[in-house]
């Protein structure tokens, strides 16, 4: 029979109690990476993301003149569907027969270039200026990634923008625009 003392069985303890705690975190491995497709979209959605999540956003009805660009996320109160208004029809029509839609005035631009437009949830945006339907340069959507859903690219000159939301399933949704850095 051996007999160890107790400062070589403390030792023998704590070895066996470091190698318990490396076997478990071997186990869980490491943290998953989030599930959702926020970090997918085709250029970086965080400062919209924060926008969105932001409690202090502006909300305003369809239909409204703002007279500057809002600096965050701010939220458009829409209208059922027949009671929407809009500068021109939208370009697409609804996939379902109960949405909202309307519709924004924005100042002229502080100068021209290319714009980004964030919706947080699925809609067919429109854009005009100059009295007709803009295009688009690119585009950006998921349907993964809780509070954003659609990004689209715009090359606008410096004069006023409509913008035309349509087919939402909910009476509001929370926008962002501002130039591409």
């Amino acid at each position: 029979m051996v007999v160890r003392s107790s400062a070589v069985a403390a030792v023998w303890a704590a070895m066996h109690l470091i190698g318990f705690a490396i076997a478990l975190l071997a186990l869980l491995g490491p943290a998953p990476a989030a599930d959702d497709g926020c970090e997918k979209f085709a250029w970086s959605l965080a400062r919209e993301r924060a926008a969105f999540a932001a409690a202090d956003k502006t909300s305003i009805a369809t239909g409204e003149t703002l007279a500057a660009l809002p600096a965050g996320a701010f939220v458009i109160r829409l209208q059922p569907g027949p009671q929407a208004s809009f500068e021109m029809p939208p370009e697409r029509k609804p996939r379902t027969e109960q949405w909202h839609g309307g519709m924004v005035r924005l100042p002229a631009l502080a100068k021209p270039g290319i714009y980004q437009i964030t919706l947080s949830d699925d809609a067919w945006i429109d854009v005009i200026q100059n009295g007709r339907h803009t295009r688009s340069v690119g585009s950006t959507g998921r349907s993964d990634c809780p509070g954003v859903r659609k990004s689209v690219r715009l090359d606008l000159d410096g004069s006023p923008v409509v913008l035309q939301v349509s087919g939402v399933a909910l009476d509001t949704i929370a926008v962002t625009i501002g130039a591409v850095e």
